[in-house]
């Protein structure tokens, strides 16, 4: 029988507890004792730089950033005896089998930091399997910044408040801030309550409803937040549109209509609607050919009118700039343009939006008037379709 010398030690905890900083420590040690020793992060996390990982009290080493932890085999070598991996919650799960194959395969000591809850406090990537497969965890806690006590949680907070359950886990360049909070002091507005009520097994509400589990990733935003948005929207409009009421609501079909329909409900000033149907995709395509056509036009004049472009997304910016143009030469009184959510990333072409709902990163969305394969229209909630639905595999 096989007896092998590798081990693995996971260090976890929330954010500002002193992870990076113990697995420097480590490291340190091991140096001290001779050994060979390799630093590896996710090349997502660039707070520091790419090629350091670096402690929130300052202390650095030099670390190799990659995508992958498949990729840490190819930077690993023959030398080695010590493997250290800052952010390993930022991986994929397949980094446990990564583990294993050094701690195995080549008898490594392999030390991992991360956070062991997402800003939800749901477990966070594939640390459960990682502190399930250690030799050794160590849990530490930060202080929360409210009440002083032992923090185990991460507070997101997104211009001051706190993050949405259905927020991304991760965003990339986004603007925001943590803290770290006592369990009692962490707040998660949306996040589903348990459902203790008996039916064979505790269960709890799903954030995936079964229905669409095998195309929805996760709920983007939620019915509740969508609404509200939506009147908020409606409120802005009617008091802008207050002293010259006569507004034409121009929706852009397909996926506008259940967007409108809810807008124009709350809207409590005089309107007229009319649609026209606009593409710059092929059919099946999921990328902006460039190439837009109208294939639907208005039915009604919109000269010396008010009128009010409704989208449901704007991406490129190609297909409206190309609407906003054409509806500009029929001279209309005033032009302007509501979208339910835009993705800035993917811009390609500078456009003025009067009025947004949500600013949303860039990801394949559905639900909610958009569609999937022409499908999910009908759901209630804007859903990230799983990459394999969305063609992204």
């Amino acid at each position: 029988m096989q007896h092998h010398q590798g081990r693995l030690e996971v260090i976890c905890g929330c954010m500002f507890s002193g992870k990076s900083e113990e697995l420097l420590r480590r490291v340190r040690r091991a140096k001290i004792a001779k050994q060979r020793v390799q630093i590896f992060k996710p090349s997502l996390d660039h707070r520091y730089g790419l090629g350091v990982v670096s402690s929130h009290d300052g202390h650095q080493s030099e670390a190799i950033a990659i995508e992958s932890p498949l990729s840490l085999l190819d930077y690993l070598e023959d030398e080695t005896t010590v493997v250290a991996i800052d952010e390993v919650q930022f991986f994929d799960p397949i980094v446990v089998d990564v583990c294993r194959h050094l701690m195995e395969t080549r008898d490594m000591r392999v030390i991992v930091a991360g956070l062991d809850l997402d800003f939800r406090g749901e477990p966070f990537g594939a640390m459960p399997r990682l502190m399930a497969e250690a030799e050794e965890v160590d849990k530490l806690h930060a202080i929360c910044v409210v009440s002083g006590e032992a923090a185990t949680r991460s507070q997101r907070l997104v211009n001051g408040n706190p993050a949405h359950f259905n927020e991304p886990v991760i965003v990339i360049g986004a603007e925001e801030k943590y803290e770290a909070r006592a369990r009692s002091y962490h707040e998660v507005p949306g996040r589903p309550e348990p459902n203790l009520e008996r039916n064979g097994n505790q269960v709890h509400k799903p954030n995936a409803p079964a229905l669409y589990k095998h195309v929805l990733e996760y709920v983007l935003i939620d019915e509740e937040r969508l609404q509200d948005r939506i009147t908020e929207l409606a409120d802005e409009i009617s008091s802008d549109y207050a002293d010259d009421p006569d507004v034409i609501l121009v929706g852009i079909l397909k996926g506008s209509v259940m967007f409108m329909t809810d807008l124009m409900r709350r809207l409590t000033v005089p309107h007229v609607i009319d649609f026209m149907d606009v593409t710059s995709y092929g059919a099946g395509q999921r990328e902006t050919s460039g190439n837009v056509r109208i294939l639907m036009d208005l039915e009604m004049s919109i000269t010396g009118r008010n009128v009010l472009i409704v989208e449901d997304i704007i991406d490129s910016g190609f297909t409206l700039d190309k609407v906003v143009n054409l509806l500009q030469a029929r001279q209309p009184k005033s032009l302007k343009v509501c979208t339910l959510l835009n993705k800035q990333e993917r811009r390609e072409v500078p456009i003025k939006l009067d009025y947004v709902g949500f600013d949303i990163p860039n990801v394949f969305v559905f639900g909610y008037g958009l569609d999937l394969d022409q499908y999910y229209r009908n759901m209630p909630f804007i859903g990230v379709a799983k990459a394999e639905a969305a063609g992204q595999s």
